[in-house]
């Protein structure tokens, strides 16, 4: 991933943001930021930025718990390639969260995966940032990946930024 694209990415990231707080079941619309964690290939590369405005005192907790779930979500499909969602292995008692989505590649070295994780809003609001920017950078394209994420986490808040 190119220096330029980074730079786009979190730019729509920090949009999308802004449009999660005006989602009518966000239910902690003051939340204004977080980590995003992008894995690319399988994790050949990986990108951690800083979105938005996140308290400092959450600082160090958002941005482990985006990687938390990045690395748990590709462990998991390493294990079962129909694993998508960090939904599919959520435990809140064991601090581990929903907000990362696989982004599936079948490639000419073989399977491989992207993923995009955020950490810092409600969870629906962390997945359907990642969702969503899956789709405007080409990660994924048919519109029914998308239904099968949000049917494993029941998420309200992707349908209503998408409206």
């Amino acid at each position: 991933m190119k220096f330029a694209q980074l730079t786009d990415l979190a730019a729509a990231a920090h949009a999308l943001v802004a449009r999660s707080q005006k989602a009518p079941s966000n239910t902690n619309p003051e939340k204004a930021g977080g980590y995003l964690v992008i894995g690319s290939e399988g994790f050949e590369e990986r990108y951690i930025l800083k979105i938005g405005n996140c308290p400092a005192e959450k600082d160090n907790k958002y941005r482990n718990f985006a990687q938390e779930k990045a690395h748990r979500l590709f462990s998991d499909w390493l294990r079962d390639p129909s694993s998508i969602s960090s939904w599919q292995t959520r435990e809140p008692n064991l601090n581990r969260w929903g907000g990362a989505v696989l982004f599936p590649i079948i490639g000419e070295r073989g399977p491989s995966c992207d993923i995009i994780s955020f950490s810092g809003l409600i969870e629906p609001a962390d997945e359907a940032l990642g969702l969503m920017l899956g789709y405007q950078f080409k990660l994924a394209t048919d519109p029914k990946f998308a239904e099968r994420v949000i049917d494993i986490s029941a998420n309200k808040v992707y349908r209503e930024m998408m409206q």
